[in-house]
C-alpha cells in the first residue's frame, strides 16, 4: 500500500465563488465539478504570474525528529477524471480511475483536501536533536546578572 498525505488547499466555498448555497441540492457529480472549479481558478491564477508552479510537501514526524520532503507540479485537475459520492460523514469524496481516494471536500466548512501519494524517492532524513543546554551556559548566553533578581 503506497502511502498518502492529505494537502489541505483551504476553503473551497461554493457560496462565495459561485453564490450557489445549496450543496446537497446538486448531484455529485456537477458539485465536484464546482469544488475543483474553484482548485483550477486558483491553479490558473498562479500560472498567469508564474510559469512554473510546484507544490512542496515537508512531512515531519511528531518530535520533529525525522522529516520527508518531496514536491511535484502543481496542476489544473480535470473533473470528467473524477467520480463523485458523498461518505458516510457526509463530505463529497473523489476518486481518480483506478478507486483511489483524491479528494475530500466538506460542505460545512468547504475545506477542501487533495490526497497525494508520497513518492519513494521522497527526501527522506532525521535531525539529530541537541541535549539539553545546561543552565550556567544558558544564563551567560541571556547576559543574566544577578542584579535581576530583588529580594523582597
Amino acid at each position: 500500500m503506497k502511502t498518502t498525505v492529505r494537502l489541505i488547499s483551504g476553503r473551497n466555498s461554493l457560496d462565495y465563488s459561485y453564490r450557489q448555497s445549496d450543496s446537497r441540492g446538486l448531484s455529485p457529480k456537477e458539485l465536484g465539478r464546482l469544488v475543483l472549479g474553484i482548485w483550477n481558478d486558483r491553479v490558473s491564477s498562479v500560472r498567469q504570474r508564474f510559469a512554473h508552479t510546484r507544490t512542496v510537501v515537508l512531512i515531519k514526524s511528531s518530535d520533529l525528529g525525522e522529516c520527508a520532503l518531496f514536491e511535484f507540479e502543481t496542476l489544473r485537475f480535470e473533473p470528467e477524471r473524477f467520480d463523485w459520492s458523498w461518505n458516510i460523514h457526509g463530505n463529497l469524496v473523489g476518486h481518480d480511475d483506478t478507486g483511489a481516494h483524491r479528494f475530500t471536500w466538506q460542505p460545512h466548512g468547504s475545506q477542501f483536501t487533495v490526497i497525494e501519494s508520497v513518492p519513494d524517492n521522497r527526501i527522506a532524513f532525521k535531525l539529530r536533536l541537541p541535549g539539553p543546554l545546561p543552565q550556567d551556559i544558558a544564563l551567560q548566553l541571556l547576559g543574566f546578572d544577578e542584579s535581576w533578581i530583588v529580594m523582597l
